[in-house]
This record gives C-alpha cells, sequence and structure tokens, in this order.
C-alpha cells in the first residue's frame, strides 16, 4: 500500500483522474502508519468502521491526530456491523462474545423501554461533530426511512420523538456497555492489531 499504491493512486491524482484518495481498515494503527510513511496529503480521508458506536469510540484518540493531518473521516457501521440493532448481529459476527452478550443485553433493555436500539447508537454517533459522514447499510425501505428520520432528527433538522425518554435510555445502554467499551477484535495481520 506504502510503496506501491498509494504512489500510483498520487500520479493519478496530480493527473486529474482521482480527487481524493482514501484508506480503510479496521485495526486503527494501520491509519498512522501510512499516513506517517507517505507524504504528506496523499491520504485525504479515511474510513473507519465500527470505532464510533455505542460501544467502541476508540477513534476518538486518533481524531486530533487525522484533524492535524487535514484528513477526512467517514465513520462506517455505528451500529457496530449489525450489534446495535433490535434482530443483533449475523451469526458469523467476530465480536467476542462478551461484547456480543453486552449488546444483546441492551437490545432487551431497549425493547422493554419502547427505544429502538439502532435509532440510539445513530443519533449518539451523528452527533459528534469532528466526524461528519456516517455510513450506515440498511436492508430495507423501512430501515432507509428510519435512519434518514434519524439523522435529520440527529442534526436537529427535526425534532427529536421522545427524546428525554430516549436520553434517558441512551445512559442505561452506555452503562451495560461500558465493561466492553472499546473491546474490538482481530483483523489481519496480528502486529496490526
Amino acid at each position: 500500500v506504502v510503496k506501491e499504491t498509494l504512489p500510483a493512486l498520487m500520479k493519478l491524482k496530480e493527473k486529474g483522474v482521482v480527487r481524493h484518495i482514501g484508506i480503510t481498515g479496521l485495526p486503527l494503527k494501520i491509519f498512522k502508519y501510512v499516513i506517517d510513511k507517505v507524504p504528506a496529503g496523499t491520504v485525504d480521508v479515511v474510513l473507519s468502521y465500527c470505532h464510533y458506536s455505542l460501544n467502541d469510540q476508540s477513534i476518538a484518540d486518533i481524531l486530533p491526530y487525522l484533524k492535524e493531518h487535514n484528513i477526512g473521516v467517514i465513520n462506517a457501521s455505528p451500529l457496530s456491523m449489525g450489534l446495535l440493532t433490535p434482530q443483533g448481529p449475523p451469526a458469523w459476527h467476530p465480536a467476542p462474545e462478551e461484547v456480543q452478550k453486552a449488546a444483546r443485553e441492551a437490545a432487551q433493555l431497549c425493547e422493554s423501554e419502547g427505544v429502538n436500539l439502532a435509532k440510539l447508537a445513530i443519533m449518539d454517533s451523528m452527533r459528534n461533530p469532528e466526524i461528519a459522514t456516517h455510513l450506515v447499510g440498511m436492508c430495507t425501505r423501512e430501515q432507509v426511512a428510519m435512519n434518514v428520520h434519524t439523522a435529520l432528527q440527529a442534526l436537529g433538522v427535526e425534532t427529536e420523538e421522545n427524546g428525554a425518554k430516549n436520553a434517558e435510555v441512551l445512559e442505561k445502554v452506555k452503562e451495560i456497555l461500558k465493561p466492553v467499551k472499546n473491546v474490538t477484535w482481530p483483523s489481519g495481520k496480528p502486529e496490526n492489531n
């Protein structure tokens, strides 16, 4: 990536073929590693997934570094690849069992309170002014409609429905997830995790 891919992309950028260059990956260490090894301005954006959600906000630690290097952030999967949804994650989800258990407990609490966990997770992520772009996967038209409505509420364009109750349940959810806060799973080479 550092020796071949990014230099090739920079040549294309210089020719006007591409406008922006981004990198992605689960382990956060790779961002600083790559950015520190290429000329300033090479990387315009990072796409980080599962690291700015209710259960994991570890990208917050490197946001100042990214801002200092004028690098934008796309926060993908504020639902932590399905962990923070009423139905829970797919069977293949790589999160450790203690994280999955805490997420199930949070979903059960939300269900008992009549609050949608996914909505809480999206709203909480979108309220961070340091992250301008959020990428959320959706499977149905209903999810698209709910997520658009949720985003408009998070941005203050629409009035949040049940705001006080949502805030109360959100605090309870954060307490449930606190013991597993920022617990992630390995991806790629062991030295990058």
